[in-house]
């Protein structure tokens, strides 16, 4: 089951007492891939360049955010889009405006987690239930798999 947020949510999941009766039980860290946003900055400067004309812009009304660290650091921020048409939009007004501004790709991963462990497949059910009720919103999926090597009504001739 997964995808949850922070590790403590996870551990609190992992002490939940409808998992007492279960094996092989681990808390699994993922660094999942999300979606690229497309970024729309004026390019890194020196510090004092950047603090001025951030300022300046703040004071022209403009939503404007001030790079602190990476490899863009003291770079002017005018927003993260999910689309790449409103990043190209707001890059085409900022550009009419006399900016010096470019569209950047902002790679971002998130760190998940999510446990596994091993149970017969009815108390997997009821333990799936129980946990999904007292914690729903705190992850994504339960996936149950049966295990392979278990013969089945449907295997069996």
């Amino acid at each position: 089951m997964g995808w949850m947020q922070s590790l403590d949510a996870a551990r609190a999941l992992k002490a939940h007492p409808a998992l007492t009766r279960a094996s092989r039980l681990s808390l699994q860290e993922v660094d999942r891939p999300l979606p690229v946003l497309h970024w729309v900055i004026i390019p890194p400067q020196p510090t004092d360049v950047a603090l001025r004309q951030l300022r300046e812009m703040q004071d022209q009304g403009v939503d404007s955010y001030l790079v602190t660290e990476g490899p863009n650091k003291n770079a002017i921020s005018l927003g993260l889009f999910e689309s790449q048409d409103a990043a190209i939009s707001v890059l085409e007004e900022k550009k009419h405006e006399n900016f010096n501004v470019v569209l950047v790709n902002f790679d971002r991963n998130q760190i998940s987690y999510a446990l596994a462990f091993e149970a017969e497949p009815d108390f997997a059910m009821e333990m799936a239930q129980a946990l999904e009720a007292d914690y729903g919103s705190e992850f994504d999926f339960i996936e149950i798999d049966r295990c392979e090597g278990v013969a089945t009504a449907e295997k069996n001739p």
